[in-house]
């Protein structure tokens, strides 16, 4: 009888992690990584959500648990998985993936924080960190290669429940039985709506993830425990295929992790090339108060996604991070863009919501045939006195057609790793850079526990 989804998962998955990671592999996983830390260390910037973690500790506290960043006081696995991972996503600096068969789409850098969480735990060595990098990456895209959760509106993480369970049942080193089980029950506690990235989007929408990390954790638990879930969680009469559109065969796509997009903004990644854009033509524009109207094209994904009704009212850092048209006109209001740009007082700047009142934004069908091959944007500004500039790009800078240097990386890296003391900064460099020799994490996940509050 052909194998299950499920039990072929954890074979692969087994498979990878014990597999040895080329050189070439090893050093594209070592620039996400350094990537993804700066991520992390950018949202520390947010001393208020890392208020809430404080409290949300303090609830239940323990006096010997697992450490949470940036509030220096350790917490329940469970408290450390749901927390560190928010961290992860919450600057969105982190990097995507896109399905070639234009599936779906992960951010497979969500999986660093998770992943340096189980290190400082379970006191994993470097070498262990990288091999559960490369199981995550290739996990990450193999789902986004098999499913397209927004077009039914499932949030995009819906399908990390079974990822993060694998990846965490991997490092709590359960059989391939237990894997399989354990998958079975993650399904079995829900799939995230896409109602996060809808209507009036809050703050929930940097915690999708963590919440699929969390969920992901008592699976592995209850199946380690001998829990029994629901039989054929992806195939079955009600299983999740049943939700997805899906292709026939995850197994068939294997992902390239050279074609991952890297972010240099805080913001969404289909804000990534409009704010570039935007950078272009900022100083042709000279004064904003000469822009009489700004024209957008783009594709379709970006367009539902970035530029839906109420893009031109967000009102919380997700949503102005996720909005086409507050990170197009923050760009022509000042002629930069940095992460204190989506929170007020910036957010409240009278210039900046002038200018969003002007944004308009259509879908340009050559374009939307171009993706994700392309990820193209073309802006043009009338100024009030009839003319025009007009500016394009076909990706954004990081994408694999347009790629970011290791020096230009490590700069994000210092340039976000504001809270570093003496050479830390370095260290953190080369301590990735020669990960697969370390004995342990320590170094690494030490300056992000510290208390920022």
């Amino acid at each position: 009888m052909k194998p299950l989804i499920e039990e072929k998962l954890s074979r692969v998955a087994l498979d990878i992690l014990q597999s040895d990671v080329d050189k070439d592999t090893a050093h594209i996983l070592k620039r996400n990584i350094l990537d993804s830390y700066a991520g992390i260390c950018g949202s520390m910037y947010d001393t208020a959500m890392l208020g809430k973690f404080d409290a949300m500790v303090d609830i239940a506290s323990v006096k010997s648990g697992v450490r949470v960043w940036g509030i220096g006081k350790q917490g329940t696995p469970a408290d450390a998985f749901f927390l560190n991972t928010i961290l992860g996503r919450r600057s969105d600096l982190l990097n995507t993936y896109f399905s070639p068969n234009n599936m779906g789409v992960a951010h497979p850098s969500d999986n660093v924080s998770l992943i340096l969480t189980l290190a400082d735990w379970l006191g994993l060595s470097g070498r262990k960190v990288l091999n559960l990098t490369h199981l995550a990456y290739m996990l990450a895209g193999m789902f986004s290669n098999y499913y397209f959760p927004e077009s039914v509106e499932y949030d995009h993480d819906a399908a990390a429940v079974f990822y993060t369970t694998i990846i965490i049942g991997c490092a709590l080193r359960l059989d391939a039985d237990e894997l399989t089980n354990a998958q079975r029950i993650a399904g079995g506690m829900g799939l995230d709506t896409n109602q996060s990235a809808r209507d009036r989007v809050t703050d929930w929408k940097h915690c999708t993830y963590a919440s699929c990390a969390l969920r992901g954790l008592f699976a592995v638990k209850m199946a380690k425990a001998g829990i029994e879930g629901p039989y054929e969680i992806y195939q079955g009469t009600a299983g999740v295929n049943r939700f997805f559109p899906h292709v026939d065969e995850m197994f068939d796509f294997k992902p390239d992790l050279a074609s991952v997009v890297f972010k240099r903004w805080p913001a969404l990644v289909f804000c990534q090339t409009p704010i570039d854009v935007a950078l272009d033509l900022a100083p042709k524009i000279g004064d904003p108060a000469s822009i009489d109207k700004i024209e957008v094209s783009t594709y379709d994904m970006c367009v539902n996604i970035a530029a839906g009704e109420t893009a031109w009212q967000p009102d919380s850092r997700a949503g102005r991070t996720h909005s086409l048209p507050y990170c197009v006109a923050a760009v022509l209001a000042k002629g930069s863009i940095a992460y204190q740009d989506f929170d007020p007082p910036c957010s409240d700047d009278a210039t900046l919501k002038d200018l969003m009142a002007k944004v308009s934004v259509t879908e340009d069908p050559s374009i939307t045939a171009a993706f994700p091959a392309k990820s193209a944007c073309a802006i043009t500004v009338t100024r009030t006195d009839g003319t025009k500039e007009t500016a394009s790009r076909d990706c954004p800078r990081g994408d694999p057609a347009d790629p970011l240097s290791n020096s230009e990386i490590e700069d994000k890296l210092r340039t976000y790793f504001y809270f570093a003391e003496g050479d830390e900064a370095a260290n953190v460099i080369n301590r990735i850079a020669r990960l697969e020799d370390q004995p342990n994490v320590n170094d690494l996940v030490a300056p992000l526990t510290r208390r920022r509050i």
